[in-house]
């Protein structure tokens, strides 16, 4: 599987102008950005690199160099772990569903690397800790409140949304309703030294629910299509965001408060405002209600680059239909570190936005699926201040 690394290069030139928040205008000076594109190819030996959910459950070593991926949905469940500075499969830990070492479910949504290589899976149940021997050193689960502090009530449960802090200490985590159609109602804070946790009810996130499409069957919900919400770390706040609204919002952990920054586009809308439907009874209305929300515009996460000293994001929506496909416009965008808007560049027409994005040495890293082999594309921007 040994394939030529640089398979593709591209380079443009944008200038950027001003951005904005809610409380004052930012006048910065026009930067100027260029970046470049290129594609690399992962050589698995004799393996194959299990690339069925799109590298989704996976992380990025804390220096940089590895990548590790779990096999989500294998029937050989394991670890795989990339060097991404040689771009070759280094090594793959199995797991399995027995045993002392055993993983509850082959479908894990989450991997978190530490500083000393070891690794944290979660499948939003349970939440274990590994080395790279595949030796289990310890386990919690939610609902066994093990932790001291606040308890959930019953009816609530932690749901599919979660985040580490940089240092590994804290794991934040969405809850909301037992049932399918049920939105998040706040988050809660594990104190993983400590064995602490506390819930916070967000007000806020009763007002993203209607971002929220509900397929039932007998009067019971069975799917759910949404604009995506996302979380992380920053310091001691935490930076939510939904991808219906061009706004950022910020709870302050250790003083209880929220703030928001909004900001404008000129490729972009600021917002979805037609509304979701509620509630379909059909798989055929689900499914067109579906590609209705395709088309909406949809805001990324952030994603901090210590080499250039911002934060990244990249925003998708609709350009045109060509028959029955898609076809988007993709945004970059540059924020510096107090989230003030630096400004925004539109990538090529042909650019096609994965799932599954990281930054490293500088340039925004994205899975590429070539023949069922693995390939990144890698974005690589350079500012320049007039």
């Amino acid at each position: 599987m040994n394939r030529t690394h640089f398979l593709l290069s591209i380079s443009a030139l944008a200038v950027f102008g001003c951005g904005s928040n809610d409380s004052e205008q930012k006048n910065n000076s026009s930067i100027e950005i260029s970046y470049k594109l290129d594609t690399v190819m992962v050589d698995a030996g004799d393996e194959f690199i299990h690339v069925q959910w799109s590298l989704t459950t996976s992380d990025l070593s804390q220096d940089g160099r590895y990548f590790y991926n779990f096999k989500t949905g294998s029937q050989e469940p394991g670890l795989e772990i990339l060097d991404l500075d040689q771009l070759k499969l280094n090594q793959t830990i199995p797991m399995t569903l027995e045993g002392p070492n055993s993983i509850r479910s082959p479908y894990i949504s989450k991997v978190y690397t530490l500083e000393d290589g070891t690794f944290y899976i979660s499948d939003n149940y349970v939440v274990s800790h590994f080395d790279l021997e595949g030796k289990k050193l310890s386990n919690f689960v939610y609902a066994d409140e093990e932790f001291e502090g606040e308890k959930l009530p019953k009816d609530k449960r932690i749901m599919l949304n979660e985040t580490l802090s940089d240092d590994s200490k804290t794991l934040i985590a969405l809850y909301g309703g037992q049932k399918l159609d049920d939105f998040y109602e706040g988050f809660a804070k594990f104190d993983l030294e400590k064995k602490t946790v506390r819930y916070y009810p967000m007000p806020i996130f009763q007002e993203w629910e209607k971002y929220q499409t509900n397929l039932y069957f007998n009067d019971q919900p069975v799917s759910a299509s949404f604009s995506q919400t996302n979380i992380a770390f920053q310091n001691d706040s935490l930076i939510f965001n939904i991808g219906a609204k061009n706004k950022l919002y910020f709870y302050d952990l250790e003083t209880d408060s929220l703030s928001s920054k909004s900001y404008s586009s000129q490729f972009t809308s600021p917002e979805i405002t037609s509304p979701f439907m509620k509630r379909v009874d059909t798989e055929e209305e689900f499914r067109k209600e579906m590609k209705e929300i395709q088309k909406k515009v949809s805001y990324g996460d952030m994603k901090f680059d210590p080499q250039n000293d911002v934060y990244w994001r990249l925003t998708k929506e609709m350009d045109h239909m060509n028959g029955d496909t898609i076809l988007y416009k993709t945004v970059l965008t540059a924020f510096d570190r107090q989230f003030d808007q630096m400004g925004e560049a539109l990538l090529p027409k042909d650019f096609e936005l994965p799932y599954k994005q990281f930054v490293k040495d500088g340039m925004i890293w994205m899975f590429l699926n070539i023949d069922d082999e693995v390939a990144f594309v890698r974005l690589k921007p350079t500012i320049s201040y007039e």
